[in-house]
């Protein structure tokens, strides 16, 4: 996936689904990151997701599905999770594509 394809999916629920079950996260921020050699089409960006104080996430990799109810519409991906701080308003996890 690249920055503008999470971009169209921003405001989507986003199910993380792990094996002793599944989470509710939301995608909190789409940032661009440096260029350069060896960084991908598009361009390198992070995504940040906001989960609930607990369960916390440890770092891995997670299924994640993105959208719609109906598996036609959904986007489903694995991606590689960071904890990366929490706040009032929950834990933030971080997805970096180079």
């Amino acid at each position: 996936m690249t920055q503008a394809d999470f971009e169209t999916v921003r405001d989507e629920p986003v199910l993380l689904v792990a094996a002793n079950g599944s989470l509710a996260l939301s995608i909190d921020e789409i940032r661009q990151m440096g260029s350069g050699t060896g960084v991908r089409d598009g361009g390198a960006f992070a995504v940040l997701l906001r989960g609930p104080q607990t369960p916390f996430i440890e770092q891995g990799t997670y299924r994640l599905e993105i959208g719609a109810a109906d598996a036609a519409n959904r986007v489903e991906l694995e991606l590689f999770l960071v904890p990366v701080g929490n706040d009032a308003n929950g834990c933030l996890y971080e997805a970096v594509f180079t």
